[in-house]
């Protein structure tokens, strides 16, 4: 069983484990809230939803804090039954408020409970549970240091799979873009960035006139209303969201990006230096902490959002096609990310053994 949801930072990490562990004959279900980002990519995927019932817990004073607790106890009620229903060997939770209820009717249920949580500072859900996981796989060594009543596993953030992409087969007129161009991909998170998007579209025809064309993730928000300010401008090709990034992450050279733990995974993955515009509002500001530890690799450059203008901006990418051959040196004396074989081997191998101690 599966407790991931909220964003696409939780919810596809979570996707690539379960194929992992579904391609060893491990029968996978999701828990999650309906009609939402979790249900559609599950279900894209062939796994079942459990329908849960959980709200976001908010930072600022809102009237939605007083449904709240009555939504968060109502879905450990209800993960409750799905575990006694299900019995299942492992419960895996990838941090985020959709997996709080599920990671708690666990631990009452004495299931064998694991946490992945890829950024540097862990969210207030794994944090707070830690004590009670069988491991819990990071992706860096600063997270340890907030989790020091858990056991560690330094995996890396799993990723979907991918297939090589044959640039000199690519259709570059399919996208609106040139093949001799520099491309740079602009990745506002699964929900898109207003203010990103907004300085972005500043700087489109200055980065055009560097020979620098725009693949560019704008939000689904976001996404008619640069259509149709770009449309018939060669050299910006726009999209809302996709679970299918590694496309683009392959047509790119650079990125301009936020910090989230997913989109930092597949930007190493591919080897693509990127300016860090961590969002400010994220829980305990991890995302600046996540861009922060990129820079210290020499992966990027962090531009916070309170500096944000058209200006730094252009500066930022500037700066990276400036160093863009030590940076591409640096991503390539990464290691390779194994996160996705690595938690599920240990994850199937652990339940095996508990299976042979029962019998």
């Amino acid at each position: 069983m599966i407790g991931a949801g909220g964003t696409g930072g939780h919810i596809i990490p979570a996707i690539a484990v379960a194929l992992e562990l579904s391609a060893q004959s491990w029968q996978i279900k999701f828990a999650g809230n309906r009609n939402s980002m979790e249900e559609t990519l599950v279900s894209k995927y062939g796994f079942e939803l459990l329908p849960i019932n959980v709200q976001k817990l908010y930072r600022s004073l809102t009237l939605a804090h007083i449904r709240f607790p009555f939504l968060f106890l109502s879905s450990i009620v209800r993960s409750l039954h799905y575990i006694r229903k299900m019995r299942p060997d492992a419960v895996l939770c990838t941090g985020g408020f959709v997996s709080g209820p599920v990671a708690i009717a666990a631990i009452i249920m004495q299931r064998r409970l694991y946490f992945q949580d890829g950024n540097s500072y862990p969210g207030l859900t794994t944090r707070v549970l830690s004590r009670f996981t069988r491991h819990i796989f990071t992706a860096s060594d600063r997270a340890a240091s907030y989790l020091q009543k858990a056991d560690c596993i330094m995996t890396g953030n799993p990723i979907l799979a991918y297939s090589k992409l044959d640039l000199r087969a690519v259709d570059w007129d399919k996208f609106n873009l040139s093949p001799e161009s520099r491309k740079l991909f602009i990745i506002g998170g699964s929900q898109g960035s207003i203010i990103i998007n907004k300085v972005v579209s500043e700087c489109v025809h200055d980065l055009l006139a560097r020979n620098i064309e725009l693949i560019w993730q704008t939000g689904k928000s976001h996404y008619s209303k640069i259509r149709e300010q770009f449309s018939g401008v060669r050299g910006v090709h726009c999209f809302d969201f996709t679970d299918k990034m590694s496309e683009y992450y392959q047509m790119a050279d650079f990125a301009v990006s936020r910090a989230g733990a997913l989109s930092i995974a597949e930007l190493q993955e591919h080897s693509l230096p990127a300016v860090f515009i961590p969002l400010p509002t994220a829980a305990e500001n991890h995302q600046f902490m996540n861009a922060v530890t990129q820079a210290e690799k020499g992966l990027g450059l962090v531009l916070e959002q309170k500096d944000l203008t058209p200006l730094t901006m252009m500066e930022s990418i500037a700066k990276l096609s400036f160093g863009y051959q030590d940076f591409k040196t640096s991503l390539s004396a990464m290691p390779k990310n194994n996160a996705t074989k690595v938690i599920a081997e240990i994850i199937s191998r652990e339940a095996t053994l508990q299976r042979e101690k029962a019998c």
